[in-house]
């Protein structure tokens, strides 16, 4: 039976999402203007916002929700019910030159998590989930006795994977395998603990799926890009999901990954040009068609950016079939567009005060299927946010 703590912090969660959602669901791109104009009080502390403001709040969700409280007092409880316990770290022994190559801080996180998930004693193989070339199941490889299944659809990674494996003389076997197929089906179910750190939508969906129906022993899953589900909808795991008749569409679950840019001032000043074009483009299309709806474009390759405002917008007319007269002077619209990014920032303030609760209610429904099916179950952060905004851990054990 699902633990009564974790059931009733979702069903909070649900309540208060729920209610609220007329504040969190707006799509920033889609408003000219701030969605909220029965809120004279939001809409006036939120004009005074200039974007560096705007960035540091989104930065302190917390804070968001405590001036929120002003308005609607209720929102004062978003802190208390996202609040996750830390792990229970404990030190990993490994080479760090088994590090050596891993891109960015991808070594730091692994670390963090295998710190944070409890060692099994009757381990005998690991299952690496989604395993790319093996950076996780090296460092299990390398610190305990099991062995290590890696799976992994591309096939040039498994053999990058294969061949280091067997230079530093690892106890690893990466399969060429689809995750979704029945072919990968025997390799789950001669594992004994399923590992997956940062397993984006539906594929960590489906390892929970079948990891239960193999009746594993251990689940360590670091959930990742929401989103990324095949369905129009999110279709909820756990009974109490189902039950909650709350309906998450792709562009909600983006909320729950919506941190602030942590790339640096390349990747902030990217992200303004690319926005900003976008919000121009549509300011352009709506005054040439008449129309008071967004019109979403395409993703765009960024290096397309340098050719400038007008080339993006005859590109973006392109895509979607709109003639474009011969005498149009787009540099008007570019101003529309940097203007309408500051209350783009601005309505993101308020949707990041949800981000977490959001977050917290996908993870807590997995957390519920989980329990559902006979496994005692902690949620858990394993890392610092600075270190990884997606540091939530829910690990399985079979009662």
């Amino acid at each position: 039976m699902p633990n009564s703590l974790y059931l009733v912090q979702f069903k909070q969660l649900t309540e208060l999402l729920v209610e609220y959602q007329w504040l969190w669901r707006p799509m920033p791109m889609a408003h000219a203007r701030l969605p909220w104009s029965s809120c004279p009080e939001l809409c006036e502390w939120l004009s005074t916002l200039d974007i560096s403001q705007a960035a540091q709040w989104k930065a302190a969700p917390n804070q968001v929700a405590e001036q929120l409280a002003n308005w609607w007092p209720a929102l004062a409880a978003i802190p208390r019910l996202t609040d996750v316990p830390e792990a229970k770290m404990a030190a990993v022994a490994m080479d760090e030159r088994l590090g050596v190559g891993v891109p960015g801080r991808k070594w730091a996180q692994i670390r963090a998590y295998l710190s944070a998930v409890p060692t099994q004693p009757s381990t005998q193989r690991y299952l690496e989930w989604c395993a790319g070339k093996g950076y996780l199941g090296r460092a299990v490889a390398a610190s305990t006795p099991a062995r290590v299944d890696s799976l992994e659809w591309q096939q040039a990674l498994c053999e990058q994977g294969q061949a280091y494996a067997e230079q530093h003389q690892l106890p690893m076997q990466f399969h060429h395998l689809d995750a979704f197929s029945d072919a990968a089906l025997p390799v789950i179910h001669r594992c004994d603990h399923a590992l997956a750190l940062h397993a984006c939508g539906d594929l960590h969906v489906h390892l929970l799926r079948q990891a239960v129906a193999a009746d594993l022993n251990a689940i360590s899953v670091s959930p990742c890009c929401y989103q990324l589900i095949t369905g129009k909808t999110y279709q909820p795991l756990s009974d109490a999901g189902q039950q909650a008749g709350f309906v998450l569409s792709k562009t909600d679950l983006k909320i729950a990954v919506q941190e602030a840019a942590t790339g640096g001032e390349r990747v902030r000043r990217q992200r303004y040009q690319e926005v900003t074009y976008r919000l121009g483009f549509d300011e352009w299309q709506r005054d040439a068609f008449q129309s008071d709806q967004y019109l979403p474009l395409p993703a765009i390759q960024k290096s397309q950016l340098n050719d400038g405002f007008e080339a993006f917008c005859h590109w973006g007319a392109a895509q979607k079939g709109l003639p474009v007269s011969s005498d149009t002077d787009f540099t008007p619209y570019l101003a529309r567009g940097e203007a309408r990014f500051v209350i783009l920032e601005q309505i993101n303030v308020v949707k990041s005060a949800f981000r977490r609760a959001l977050e917290l209610w996908l993870a807590l429904d997995r957390v519920l299927y989980l329990e559902q099916h006979n496994y005692h179950v902690d949620l858990v952060q394993f890392c610092a946010p600075s270190l990884t905004p997606r540091n939530l851990l829910i690990h399985a054990t079979r009662r």
